[in-house]
């Protein structure tokens, strides 16, 4: 079936020869990186975005490294790198080094190709930006979650003690960089078992358990619930195929356009649109 839909695309790029590409470069849950490449071409009177083809980096991650396994399978697919009229990454340095990256060789074979950085991850980056107070909310956060599933005995007395407890979850969920809805779950999952992680920290005369008896600090822990659950609506509503980069930018304004709405309730003491926090 894979087989089948990559020669349908190619032959497609083919009777229109223009394309561009789209890569992403990441590491699976095995730590063996992966690279994915989608193509964006005219198909009759519409615009396709199709997967091209994945595959496996074996050595290192570097823009030679790419660059030679994209260059592989473009060759394979017979598809000509002068029909390239651009190409949309992340911001990782081995994608867009002006000297050694992914795109300063496909400029060597494609000088005039269009380089553009994925608006998605752009605003994946800023939302990573958190003033010092909250930076340290969420640092205590995932100390607790790595202090409590680190060790798979400790693991198991959290989830008998959140049975006990009658919660409606039984598990934290671990941090993960890669991931960009990872914060908003991990910070999601232990504000709702809050009362469980107190009783085990208290059990376990962890000094992290102060945080969750400070009621500033809940305020600020509330508060991230709340932004980065709209940060991941964001985000998840800015995915999908047949999105334009119009639709793309339409959706980030609005969400600046309510950030400064949200401010200007916030200073008059109005908490509705933060419904935790409201809590």
């Amino acid at each position: 079936m894979s087989a089948d839909i990559q020669k349908t695309v190619t032959e497609e790029i083919l009777q229109h020869k223009l394309f561009s590409l789209q890569l992403d470069e990441s590491v699976d849950v095995a730590g063996i990186p992966q690279l994915m490449v989608f193509a964006r071409y005219i198909s009759g009177k519409d615009i396709k975005e199709e997967f091209l083809f994945c595959d496996q980096l074996h050595t290192t991650t570097r823009g030679e490294d790419i660059f030679r396994v994209v260059d592989t399978h473009l060759k394979e697919l017979k598809l000509e790198w002068e029909n390239c009229i651009g190409c949309c990454t992340d911001g990782a340095r081995s994608m867009t080094g002006c000297k050694s990256g992914f795109v300063a060789h496909v400029r060597k074979v494609v000088p005039n190709v269009k380089v553009t950085h994925c608006i998605i991850h752009r605003e994946a980056l800023a939302s990573k930006a958190l003033q010092q107070d909250l930076g340290e909310v969420l640092d205590v956060v995932v100390r607790v979650v790595n202090l409590i599933k680190k060790r798979p005995l400790q693991s198991r007395l959290f989830r008998e003690l959140c049975k006990e407890m009658g919660a409606e979850h039984e598990h934290l969920l671990f941090h993960c960089e890669v991931r960009w809805l990872s914060k908003g779950k991990v910070l999601q999952r232990v504000w709702e078992l809050r009362e469980q992680v107190m009783a085990y920290l208290k059990n376990e005369n962890a000094n992290l358990v102060k945080h969750f008896e400070d009621k500033r600090w809940l305020a600020r822990f509330a508060y991230l619930v709340d932004i980065f659950n709209k940060l991941n609506m964001l985000n998840t509503s800015l995915q999908g195929k047949e999105n334009s980069i119009l639709d793309l930018e339409d959706g980030i304004q609005g969400f600046q356009a309510r950030l400064g709405l949200w401010h200007s309730q916030l200073v008059a003491g109005e908490l509705a649109m933060f419904p935790v926090l409201t809590e």
